[in-house]
């Protein structure tokens, strides 16, 4: 009775965020249409996050945010201001980041891609809910893209909570703080996420401008729990559960872990959803054409 009432708790509390994501993902797809891109208003700007408790905050600050089935992809398109954006969820990783960009980017045409999510610290000077507009992404093996951002260092230091530094990308959680100081010094990182080098090879691939923004969700010197890379490489909301289901089984103080994060996550979305609000409506001037003379 004792596991039974656990698992329920669980699944009400930390879980809400697992089955919200299924649910609103669910019920997008049921509701999305197929529709030809010439019979939708045409987002400019897509804004890619890897999954919906990423994506929720921004997708409430949209006017009219509308599931669309182009092809084979769902995209939520809606207004922000007077600037039609779309958003799509890729799931977690490279390699299925990558295959959405470049479907996204074929299907839409848009001026712009955005990576958006969270990211973890590599840095003693980032906090969490800071915001990281990143000016390279780079990966373990030295592959490296630069994002030619148009901001002054002073500029960045004079925005509260806002860094720009070198974004890795790896394809793992990295949870230890020995490893996080590591790969920032090694790396000469700032952050540290899972998508944004394949997003940037795709746009640079198909000649598509792009911009990384991402929000701190762990510190340098927060370790993460164990059990989260065991949830986060299930590929399925049933796994996950299945996932999580085992680990209150073998350790029940995972619970307050699991809804800590939870917590978390709600409002690194809705700040992040700030921030780009705010960033959008200024693309053309926050990014340096270096093709123009």
């Amino acid at each position: 009775m004792l596991l039974r009432y656990l698992v329920s708790n669980f699944l009400q509390q930390q879980g809400q965020t697992v089955v919200r994501d299924f649910v609103s993902q669910q019920l997008a797809e049921h509701n999305a249409e197929e529709v030809a891109p010439e019979d939708i208003p045409q987002p400019d700007v897509v804004v890619l996050f890897a999954l919906g408790v990423e994506s929720a905050g921004f997708k409430e600050s949209l006017d009219s945010p509308t599931p669309v089935k182009m092809e084979k992809r769902t995209v939520t398109v809606g207004k922000l201001g007077d600037r039609v954006v779309g958003i799509v969820e890729t799931g977690v990783g490279r390699k299925t980041a990558g295959a959405v960009a470049r479907d996204v980017i074929d299907i839409i045409r848009p001026k712009w891609i955005v990576s958006a999510g969270f990211a973890g610290g590599l840095v003693s000077d980032l906090k969490r809910g800071h915001v990281v507009m990143a000016n390279c992404v780079g990966d373990l093996d030295g592959n490296d893209i630069s994002i030619p951002l148009n901001l002054t260092t002073e500029q960045v230091e004079a925005t509260q909570g806002l860094a720009s530094g070198k974004l890795l990308t790896v394809d793992r959680i990295i949870r230890t703080v020995e490893e996080k100081r590591e790969l920032g010094e090694k790396h000469t990182a700032v952050a540290v996420d899972m998508e944004t080098l394949a997003i940037a090879q795709a746009c640079q691939e198909k000649e598509t401008k792009l911009i990384s923004v991402r929000i701190i969700s762990d510190t340098v010197d927060q370790p993460l729990p164990k059990d989260l890379e065991k949830l986060m490489s299930q590929k399925t909301t049933s796994g996950m559960l299945g996932a999580a289901a085992a680990t209150i089984f073998n350790r029940p103080g995972s619970i307050k872990d699991m809804w800590n994060l939870n917590t978390m996550a709600n409002k690194a979305s809705d700040k992040l959803a700030s921030f780009l609000g705010g960033v959008l409506p200024q693309l053309d001037s926050v990014v340096r054409d270096d093709n123009e003379n």
